[in-house]
C-alpha cells in the first residue's frame, strides 16, 4: 500500500464519495402532466397516503431475519449482489492507516464467509453476479487512474483479472455470459467469462460514470451522462442512437416485449422501441430514478419530488404514491411486491396494484440511501450507512401457516384428487412448497399436489413450506374396488441366486392368490453396484458381492426377497454389460466409462448410447469423474424441487465448485438437455486446459459456434476430447443435443487430458 498524507486521504475520500453520488440514482417519484395520461378517480387515488405520513413506526408482517454490521466504512458501493444461495456480496470502501481500502465481502445469515481485497486498492463499481454464479468486480487507484476487472469463483478466488484503466461504471453481463465495462478512456469492452480475454473493444466515447444494461437479443444499452441513449450489437457495432431532452443519468430497464426505458434530467419517462424510435414520453415532477418492470409489463419509477408513479406499457397511469421523504429507485420482488428505501430509513413494501403499503421496516434513519436487493426468495436486503459504520439489513415476510383444502381422502385403485395448499401470509414472497408421500406403494402425489390411488392402504400426503418449514397433511385412504380380490403375500424364486460378473438370471415373483386382482410387484436392490435387476426380474451380476433383490406387491405392500452372490468372474476387457452397445462406436468409451464408474445404464440393462443427456444426467456424470471431496452448497433453484435424489448431491457440489450454475430466472432445469457447445464448455472448463476465444476449430460449421463457447470448443478439439456422432472432424453442430455415448466418450477423454498433467 503507498503511503498518502492526510491531506491526499481526504482527497481520496471525496473523489470515491463524488464518484459515488455521481453514480447512484437520484432518489425520486413522479407528478405527472394530465394532459398527456389518463387520471385515476380521486377518491379511489389519494395523492399523499396517510399510513406515508407516519413513517416512524413499523407497520405489516414483516420480519427482520438477520442482520450484519461493519465498521470504518467510507462508502457503500451502491446495492449489493445476491446469490442464488442467498448470500450477500457487499462492496465497500473503508479507512486505514495512511489511506483507504476496498473490499468485496461474502455475507450470509451465519455471518461473513469470506473477503477479497483487490489489488488496485478501491473498488470502484457494485459488484455484478454472472448467470454462472462469477462475481465480477472493478477497482482502481484513483491516484495512479489504474483499474482492473476481477472475476471471482463463488468461493472467492479469482478466476482471472485484467488490467482496464479507471473504471468508475458497473459491469454487465448479456444473455450469454459475455462480461463488458465501460472505461474511463470512452471505451466499451466485451470480455470472455472464461477467462476474462477481449473479445472486441468499441470506442463510444465518454468519461466517469456509464450505465450499461443488456437486452434479451444480445443488444447492449448504454447511457454516458449526455444526452444521448446508445443501442450496441453484440459485435460491439453501434445499432441506433437516441438523443434525449436532457443528460441521462439513469440504468434503462427493458420491458417483456423489447421496449426500453429510461429517465433523463428534461424530468420525463421514455419509452424506445428496439429500433430506436421513440415509442412515447411521460412528463414527470423530478428527475426520476432508474425505472423497474413488472411482470405484467408496469413501468415503476420514482422521482425527485418524492413521487413513485406506476405506469402501463400504453403511457396510461395506473397509480402514483407520495411519499414525505426523498425515495430509492423501486426493486420489483419475485411476488411483484415493490420495495425501496426512504430517506428516513423506512424501507418500503408495496401493493404493485394500487400502491399502498403492505409493509414496512424502519432501520433507522442513513447517512445515504441506495435502492434495496431482492433474493430469489423475496428476501429483501438493504444497506445504512451511518458515519463510520454500515449495517445489512435482511428483511422477509414469512412464511407462519400452511393448510390444505382437504385433510382426509377416500379414493379407490386407479382414481386420483388434486390437493390445494394454501400459505399464509398471502403477502409472503416464498410460497413454494414441496409434496411427499409415505407410502408411494399405495399413493403418489406430483409437484402440483395430484394424488393417485395405486393399491388398497394407507397413506399421508404431506405438503412443506419451503419458507420455514411449515407442514400440513393428508390422510389418504385406498380401496380395491368392488369385487376386487386383495393380495395377501407375495414369494420371490429362486430364494438365493449366485452369477458371475455380466451374467444375468431371473427371479419369479409369485402373488397370492394366484387370482389377486393387482399382481403387480416392484423390484429393487439392495447394492446396485453389485447387482442390478430390471423391471420383469432379470437380475444383472456386476461385480463381486453379495445383494438383496426384492419384490414388492403394489397391492398391500407385501414383500420377499432372493440373495444375489456375484463371483469374480468374466467381464470382458473393453466391453460393459449392457445389451445395446456393442458395435456401437463409442462402445469401449463407454466401457472405460463404466469401469471407472462413472455411467450406469437403465434398468432393462440398455446403456441407450444414442439418448439425449440431461443437465441432472451430466452432473452426476461428472462427479463421477471428479470424485470432489466437498459435499456440496445449499441449493435455492426456484427448481430444485424437481431436482432428483440421486443427483442433488452432485449438483450441489458442481455448484460449490463454481462449475455449472442455473439461468438467469433462478432456475436448475434439471431435465434440459446438454447441447455440444455447453458440454464442451464444461468438461473444457473443468480439465484445467487453456482457453483462446480467437482460436478457430477445423469443424466446417466453425462460423456457427458462439463466441461464449468458442474457446472452449477450439481447446477441447485440440486435445482430442470431442468426438461428434463417432467422428474427430466435419461439423460440430453446437446446437445439437449432446448423446450419452458423446458425453460418456467426452468424460474419458478430459480424465485423460487431466492424468497428463
Amino acid at each position: 500500500m503507498v503511503n498518502r498524507s492526510w491531506g491526499m486521504r481526504l482527497l481520496i475520500a471525496a473523489a470515491i464519495l463524488s464518484a459515488w453520488i455521481e453514480y447512484s440514482p437520484s432518489p425520486a417519484s413522479a407528478s405527472i402532466d394530465p394532459q398527456i395520461t389518463k387520471m385515476p378517480i380521486v377518491d379511489n387515488f389519494p395523492r399523499i397516503r396517510l399510513d406515508l405520513l407516519s413513517p416512524t413506526i413499523d407497520a405489516g408482517n414483516v420480519k427482520s431475519i438477520w442482520n450484519y454490521n461493519t465498521k470504518l466504512i467510507l462508502t457503500p458501493l451502491q446495492t449489493p449482489a445476491i446469490g442464488a444461495d442467498g448470500t450477500v456480496y457487499l462492496g465497500v470502501n473503508y479507512y486505514i492507516i495512511f489511506g483507504a481500502q476496498g473490499a468485496l465481502t461474502a455475507v450470509s445469515s451465519q455471518g461473513k464467509k469470506w473477503e477479497y481485497l483487490p489489488p488496485t486498492s478501491l473498488l470502484m463499481a457494485a459488484p455484478v453476479l454472472g448467470p454462472d454464479g462469477t462475481l465480477y468486480a472493478a477497482s482502481g487507484n484513483i491516484t495512479y487512474a489504474e483499474g482492473e476487472l476481477a472475476a471471482l469463483n463463488p468461493d472467492g478466488t479469482r478466476k482471472w483479472a485484467v488490467g482496464t484503466g479507471a473504471i468508475y461504471s458497473k459491469p454487465a453481463v448479456g444473455p450469454d455470459g459475455t462480461v463488458y465495462i465501460a472505461v474511463n478512456d470512452g471505451t466499451l469492452h466485451a470480455l470472455n467469462p472464461s477467462d476474462g480475454k477481449e473479445k472486441w473493444t468499441s470506442k463510444i466515447g465518454f468519461t466517469l460514470t456509464v450505465y450499461l444494461t443488456t437486452g434479451k437479443d444480445g443488444t447492449i444499452y448504454l447511457s454516458n451522462n449526455t444526452d444521448t441513449f446508445y443501442a450496441i450489437k453484440p459485435n460491439g457495432s453501434i445499432k441506433w442512437t437516441y438523443q434525449a431532452g436532457g443528460i441521462i443519468k439513469t440504468a434503462s430497464a427493458v420491458g417483456p416485449d423489447g421496449t426500453i426505458y429510461f429517465g433523463a434530467a428534461d424530468n420525463k419517462l421514455y419509452a424506445l422501441l428496439p429500433d430506436g424510435t421513440k415509442l412515447w414520453d411521460a412528463s414527470l415532477g423530478g428527475n426520476p430514478s432508474a425505472p423497474a418492470i413488472g411482470a405484467d409489463g408496469t413501468i415503476y419509477v420514482s422521482t425527485s419530488d418524492q413521487n413513485l408513479s406506476a405506469f402501463w406499457p400504453d403511457k396510461t397511469l395506473k397509480w402514483k404514491t407520495t411519499f414525505r421523504k426523498a425515495i430509492t429507485a423501486p426493486i420489483v420482488g419475485p411476488n411483484g411486491t415493490l420495495h425501496l428505501l426512504s430517506a428516513d430509513g423506512m424501507v418500503h413494501g408495496l401493493n404493485p396494484s394500487d400502491g399502498s403499503t403492505q409493509w414496512r421496516h424502519d432501520i433507522g434513519t442513513p447517512t445515504e440511501i441506495t435502492p434495496p436487493a431482492i433474493g430469489a426468495d423475496g428476501t429483501v436486503y438493504t444497506v445504512e450507512p451511518i458515519d463510520a459504520n454500515m449495517n445489512l439489513f435482511a428483511l422477509r415476510v414469512p412464511i407462519d401457516g400452511i393448510t390444505l383444502n382437504k385433510t382426509s381422502l377416500n379414493l379407490k385403485t386407479n382414481e386420483s384428487e388434486n390437493l390445494s395448499v394454501k400459505l399464509s401470509p398471502e403477502n409472503a414472497p416464498n410460497q413454494k412448497v414441496v409434496w411427499k408421500s409415505s407410502n408411494e406403494g399405495v399413493a403418489t402425489v406430483d409437484n402440483t399436489g395430484k394424488v393417485f390411488a395405486l393399491s388398497s392402504g394407507k397413506a399421508t400426503i404431506s405438503v412443506k413450506s419451503e419458507d420455514g418449514g411449515k407442514i400440513a397433511t393428508c390422510e389418504v385412504v385406498v380401496e380395491s374396488p368392488a369385487g376386487a380380490i386383495e393380495v395377501v403375500s407375495v414369494n420371490v424364486s429362486p430364494e438365493a441366486l449366485s452369477l458371475t460378473a455380466s451374467q444375468s438370471g431371473n427371479l419369479t415373483a409369485s402373488v397370492l392368490p394366484a387370482n389377486a386382482t393387482n399382481h403387480k410387484v416392484i423390484w429393487g436392490s439392495s447394492n446396485s453396484d453389485i447387482a442390478q435387476v430390471n423391471e420383469s426380474g432379470q437380475v444383472m451380476g456386476l461385480s463381486p458381492g453379495t445383494a438383496v433383490i426384492s419384490a414388492k406387491t403394489i397391492d398391500g405392500g407385501y414383500s420377499a426377497t432372493s440373495q444375489i452372490t456375484v463371483l469374480k468372474g468374466t467381464t470382458a476387457q473393453g466391453s460393459a454389460p449392457f445389451t445395446d452397445t456393442n458395435g456401437h462406436w463409442a462402445n469401449k468409451e463407454i466401457a472405460k466409462a463404466y469401469e471407472l464408474h462413472l455411467v450406469n445404464g437403465y434398468p432393462d440393462f440398455t446403456f441407450r448410447p444414442d439418448g439425449s443427456v440431461t443437465r441432472a444426467e451430466f452432473v452426476v456424470m461428472l462427479m463421477n469423474a471428479l470424485k470432489p471431496e466437498v459435499q456440496g452448497t445449499e441449493l435455492a433453484f426456484q427448481d430444485k424441487s424437481e431436482i432428483a435424489v440421486w443427483a442433488e448431491k452432485a449438483i450441489r457440489q458442481t455448484v460449490q465448485l463454481g462449475i455449472v450454475s442455473g439461468y438467469p430466472d433462478g432456475t436448475f432445469r434439471p431435465g434440459a438437455n446438454i447441447t455440444h457447445a455447453e458440454m464442451a464448455t464444461i468438461v473444457s472448463k473443468t480439465s484445467g486446459i487453456p482457453l483462446d476465444s480467437s482460436m478457430r476449430t477445423g469443424f466446417t460449421d466453425d462460423a456457427d459456434i458462439p463466441d461464449w463457447a468458442r474457446g472452449a470448443v477450439s481447446a477441447a478439439e485440440r486435445n482430442g476430447i470431442i468426438i461428434v456422432g463417432g467422428k474427430t472432424s466435419g461439423s460440430f453442430a453446437p446446437q445439437a443435443l449432446s448423446t450419452r455415448a458423446e458425453a460418456a466418450a467426452w468424460l474419458v477423454n478430459m480424465l485423460r487430458i487431466q492424468a497428463k498433467g
